[in-house]
């Protein structure tokens, strides 16, 4: 059995429930406020986990406090965290302000250090069985730079490309599989990116991988719930480490994906 390398980001999430998001001008006194580890490389690694197989985290913090306490709760959640240490950047954050209810969230993302993650040495101490996931909220030419050494090390990549953001098409073309969503996929071509293996996920409904389709018996519910993408590509990743075939690896992957419940 290999082990699921995420390279992925990783963010001090705060959570602060709130009467009324403000808008521009005024200010809200939070009711409550929590803090956990966030991210979707943290979550992809949660997800991975829960298939049974190791975990190594790489993602990038700041040297400072926040740093250290995202790094302690990985342990906590027995997830090997090879953390970069970046000096002149602080940890990344993720403030989300809720009202409760059926309200949406506001959001503000700070990047901070996942914006000097170095995939130059994201894959280093890997072994030929393990399986790397990587998703494009990393700077692109990360994304690039790992696909490449992968490559060199004849190590299988799974990119969660769901949203669609720009990434270099020739390393693209490595990715086994590249996941995207039914309406990504249709756009594909358009930028230019032709990716040897392809998986293409119908939200609830199932997915198609090189061909094989995998339903999942919800054809009723298309819309995946916040995190089912990374349910989905964690859960891919892990199977494929514990050494299940392509329709046992993409069966495990759909149904994961459909098990996250909504907020």
């Amino acid at each position: 059995m290999g082990r699921v390398v995420v390279v992925g980001s990783l963010y001090l999430q705060i959570r602060a429930d709130v009467e009324d998001i403000p808008r521009a001008g005024d200010v809200a006194t939070s009711l409550r406020t929590r803090r956990a580890v966030g991210g979707r490389g943290v979550a992809q690694s949660l997800a991975a986990q829960r298939h049974g197989v190791p975990v190594v985290l790489v993602a990038a913090v700041g040297d400072d406090e926040a740093g250290r306490w995202c790094a302690g709760n990985l342990a906590l959640e027995g997830i090997e965290a090879r953390l970069q240490a970046v000096g002149y950047e602080p940890t990344g954050n993720l403030v989300v302000m809720s009202e409760g209810g059926d309200q949406p969230d506001a959001t503000l993302l700070i990047p901070g250090a996942n914006s000097a993650l170095d995939g130059h040495q994201a894959l280093a101490d890997t072994d030929p069985d393990d399986v790397v996931l990587i998703q494009l909220d990393v700077p692109p030419a990360v994304v690039a730079d790992v696909l490449r050494e992968a490559d060199r090390r004849q190590l299988r990549v799974v990119v969660n490309a769901s949203p669609y953001a720009t990434v270099d098409p020739g390393a693209a073309a490595l990715a086994d599989p590249f996941v995207v969503g039914e309406r990504d996929a249709a756009m594909l071509a358009d930028v230019g990116v032709m990716p040897r293996s392809l998986c293409v996920t119908f939200g609830r409904a199932g997915a198609v991988w090189d061909g094989l389709r995998m339903d999942s018996g919800d054809l009723g519910s298309p819309a995946l719930a916040a995190g089912g993408t990374e349910a989905f590509c964690g859960t891919l990743a892990a199977a494929l480490a514990a050494g299940c075939d392509r329709p046992e690896a993409l069966r495990a992957a759909v149904a994961a994906a459909g098990n996250v419940e909504d907020d």
